[in-house]
């Protein structure tokens, strides 16, 4: 287990500088059981074989187990794919946690996100940066563990909203 301050990307970053130099691809999922760890070859392949540096798993395109996504996960994620393509023409169905990406290519897309826009952040400097990305289907379950901070309550889905919503205007406006 690697120690990390409370926040999504922080968390996401003590990860990614807890893993030796010797790695080449990361890979990230969330802690709490709805990721399916069987569908990481479909993510890390892709990206070992030289034909993508970032793969991301789609929730909405693979199979979803009954209350394992809420209708403002599934429309955030639509919602964030059209306007990402609007931006930068890359088509994303989803802002899954589960994703993996070439070391190489993470380090220059200067992840400053340390809370629950760090996916979208990653996913538009991502396009941005013209990375050769892949979208895969993934099954999603239930949770296993714990409660979920952004879709658990009232509160949480607002705060989350809110930096995704922050996130994706600073990164679409100024760039960073």
């Amino acid at each position: 287990m690697v120690p990390a301050p409370r926040g999504y990307g922080r968390a996401c970053a003590a990860g990614v500088a807890a893993v030796s130099d010797e790695c080449d691809v990361l890979v990230f999922l969330d802690g709490d059981g709805s990721d399916v760890p069987h569908f990481i070859p479909a993510l890390v392949e892709p990206i070992i074989n030289g034909t993508y540096d970032f793969v991301i798993g789609s929730r909405t395109r693979g199979k979803r187990q009954a209350g394992s996504m809420n209708a403002q996960q599934i429309f955030a994620g639509h919602l964030a794919g059209l306007l990402i393509r609007t931006l930068y023409g890359v088509r994303y169905t989803d802002m899954s946690p589960f994703r993996a990406i070439r070391r190489a290519s993470l380090a220059p897309l200067a992840m400053r996100e340390e809370t629950y826009g760090w996916n979208l952040e990653m996913q538009m400097k991502a396009a941005r940066a013209g990375l050769r990305i892949l979208e895969v289907p993934v099954d999603h379950r239930r949770r296993k563990g714990g409660e979920s901070k952004v879709s658990g309550t009232l509160r949480g889905t607002f705060v989350a909203s809110f930096r995704i919503l922050a996130t994706f205007l600073k990164i679409a406006f100024l760039g960073t």
